[in-house]
């Protein structure tokens, strides 16, 4: 009897020790001290949580109060703004925070978010937002820079890993006319004209309903708008409106282009980690 409790104390000390050095992990799956996929990988934008609103909201709104005018805050400064009257518009300081991005923007190993606003400081040459850098990482994070304009709400993550890439739709309204593109950039977006993978441009509502057949020259189908940007496999799709080259050289000829018939179709956005390749493959006119 002795012999067995002897053995089974030994066997109670070996599986301890196995489990001592048996190698842990979190709840990710990866081993503890790994990053977890949430800090190593880029993301799509999304709304932000309450914690991430109080996290980000000190870093750039001083003296924050709550909401009025239809903002979700409203602010006595703007910190790191960088125009000293913010933006002109004279309307008070309300900001809305309304999406945020993680990844490494900046660089393959940066921790930075990149969080999309409106504001009643901004006019309509800016789309009424744009987008602030932050970086650091949870709970080390610090302002970088304001982009006004630089609205990043509606992007898709093209890749995983290494630098972020993306794909974003950008759209706006002025005067009647509806303008949108794609644009595939790094974030923050590049200054003054963004690199257009498609622009489409709506006239028929201005003082120039023709205005869209101006840059027609062949047989060129004319893009009027471009939404429903979102994630598919291998990059993205997109939803468009458009005339066909036929309906569209009948309209313009007939200088009647408001009433050329529309169609609409789904596009695919597939992207092979430096190009973007569309389909189906669409002959537009330029964008007026």
């Amino acid at each position: 009897m002795k012999r067995i409790a002897t053995l089974f104390s030994l066997l109670v000390i070996i599986g301890a020790g196995l489990v001592l050095l048996w190698p842990r992990h979190g709840q990710n799956g990866g081993d503890v001290g790994q990053p977890t996929q949430q800090q190593v990988a880029n993301y799509d934008p999304r709304a932000l949580t309450g914690a991430e609103q109080a996290a980000f909201l000190p870093l750039v709104c001083g003296g924050a109060s709550g909401p009025g005018g239809g903002f979700a805050h409203e602010c006595a400064t703007l910190e790191g703004y960088p125009s000293q009257d913010y933006g002109g518009a004279g309307l008070g300081l309300g900001l809305t925070l309304q999406s945020v991005i993680y990844g490494h923007l900046t660089s393959t190993d940066a921790d930075d978010a990149y969080v999309t606003y409106t504001g009643s400081f901004e006019s309509l040459a800016t789309n009424l937002g744009g987008g602030i850098l932050f970086t650091g990482g949870q709970g080390h994070w610090r302002l970088m820079a304001w982009y006004p304009g630089g609205q990043a709400g509606h992007c898709v993550s093209l890749n995983p890993m290494g630098r972020a890439k993306f794909i974003c739709l950008y759209s706006g309204q002025e005067q009647g006319e509806e303008d949108s593109l794609l644009a595939v950039q790094n974030l923050p977006p590049p200054t003054g004209e963004k690199g257009a993978l498609l622009r489409a441009a709506d006239v028929r509502g201005t003082v120039n309903p023709n205005g869209n057949c101006q840059n027609r020259s062949g047989d060129e189908a004319v893009l009027l708008s471009i939404g429903d940007l979102r994630p598919a496999s291998g990059g993205a799709s997109a939803e468009i409106s458009y005339v066909s080259a036929e309906d569209a050289r009948a309209a313009c000829l007939a200088q009647d282009f408001a009433k050329a018939p529309v169609k609409q179709t789904a596009l695919a956005l597939r992207w092979n980690g430096s190009t973007m390749k569309v389909s189906p493959a669409f002959n537009f006119a330029p964008a007026p």
